[in-house]
């Protein structure tokens, strides 16, 4: 495969994002700068920066075909590389490898539900490396491993891990609980999941792979869990009551300390970490036109969403067209103050509510709302009608600065 001519390494600090007509733009935070990569009669979605930012990978389609498409932040960069294409077996989420070589990705099989598929920057066609339905994963710091959770129920859910060069499976890890994305520390030292114990009882493990030891820690409901991307600290959500869904209250465990330590109190739907450490942003949801929907939100199952791309195993919580969506709350926590602040009370686009929310804590391993110093965020924000691309910084007042679809920013 001809190599794509990246930009060259440094500072970069920029926001990918989709246009109202679904192609791929770039820009900088304050608004300037703006550059079209993509004007093809494709339409994109949910682009990814590598986490070098030397290239943008994204979901593309005709209505008929879909692929995953390629290209350098650069001007009058050309037509995007093609790095799958299918009629039938269609992609629709993405995530890098941490060494920004390999592209991670699942669509549509037409046997097992969802597959698990790695391509290379430099060699053409792609693998198969797993099946399931429901598909979540993460990707281990050296970039030779991923830890994948599939399956709902017994016998065909797992949690296992996937060697990338040989593409061979490990047996089965635990008996994974009602939980989502699997979380690997930064260090790699600490893995987090959502476990089933012999008594049908769903616990939290985090397991210190260097000392080989275990804490657990027991939960209502389903989970939703993210690692501190600066240290080896772990926050997760999950309801008080034994329902199906994972909203609840925000925890902090440190795995050394062996404790949990409430965070917010408030019935928290999604949250993302700084790339500092220091702060966590959270949503809340502010009036709900439909309670019943979001607060008893079921189990993971396959769906698709009105534009037709298909989601990774959730259909609750979905607008039709017309539906209007629930307003929600921006807020940031410090972590070690544990004092909170309201940044924005806004009204999302039905893409961010219906694909991105439902699996924040995996899209958050590969698609980043913070700025690369922790100091803003970029979010959707409807408008009159009009979606525009918001930078909402912590100190200051949110800023549009373009029209579009949503958008996700660079990693440094």
């Amino acid at each position: 495969m001809e190599p794509i001519k990246a930009r060259a390494p440094g500072r970069i600090n920029r926001i990918a994002y989709i246009t109202p007509q679904g192609q791929l733009q770039t820009i900088a935070p304050t608004g300037a700068d703006r550059r079209t990569l993509t004007d093809t009669d494709l339409t994109y979605q949910f682009p990814a920066w590598s986490p070098d930012g030397s290239l943008i990978a994204a979901i593309g389609g005709d209505g008929s075909s879909t692929g995953v498409f390629v290209s350098a932040d650069r001007p009058f960069a050309g037509e995007p590389k093609t790095i799958y294409f299918s009629t039938d077996q269609l992609p629709f989420y993405l995530y890098w490898a941490p060494n920004s070589r390999l592209i991670s990705f699942i669509a549509s099989h037409p046997r097992a539900g969802i597959g698990l598929h790695l391509a290379s920057m430099t060699e053409e066609g792609s693998q198969l490396l797993a099946t399931g339905q429901p598909l979540f994963w993460n990707w281990l710091p050296a970039s030779d491993r991923i830890l994948v959770h599939s399956g709902v129920n017994r016998p065909e859910a797992r949690l296992a891990l996937v060697e990338v060069e040989h593409g061979r499976i490990s047996k089965n890890l635990a008996r994974p609980g009602l939980f989502q994305a699997p979380g690997i520390a930064p260090s790699g030292r600490f893995w987090a999941y959502g476990e089933i114990d012999e008594e049908e009882n769903s616990r939290l493990v985090i397991e210190d792979i260097g000392q080989q030891e275990r804490f657990m820690l027991l939960y209502e409901g389903a989970l939703a869990l993210g690692w501190d991307p600066s240290g080896d600290r772990l926050a997760y959500i999950a309801p008080s009551a034994p329902v199906q869904r994972f909203y609840g209250p925000l925890q902090l465990i440190d795995p050394r300390q062996r404790r949990a330590r409430l965070l917010i109190e408030p019935t928290v739907l999604a949250f993302f970490w700084a790339p500092t450490g220091r702060h966590i942003a959270y949503l809340t949801l502010v009036e709900a036109p439909y309670p019943a929907e979001w607060e008893e939100a079921g189990p993971p199952t396959n769906g698709t969403v009105p534009i037709g791309y298909p989601t990774n195993g959730r259909t609750a919580n979905r607008l039709q067209a017309g539906q209007p969506s629930p307003r929600l709350e921006l807020s940031v926590v410090d972590v070690a103050t544990r004092l909170s602040r309201r940044l924005l009370e806004f009204e999302p686009p039905a893409l961010f509510v219906n694909q991105f929310l439902p699996f924040f804590d995996q899209y958050a391993l590969s698609h980043r709302l913070w700025s690369p110093d922790g100091q803003a965020l970029v979010l959707p924000v409807v408008q009159g009608g009009v979606t525009e691309i918001t930078v909402i910084p912590l100190e200051g007042e949110p800023r549009p600065i373009a029209e579009g679809q949503i958008a996700f920013w660079s990693q440094q």
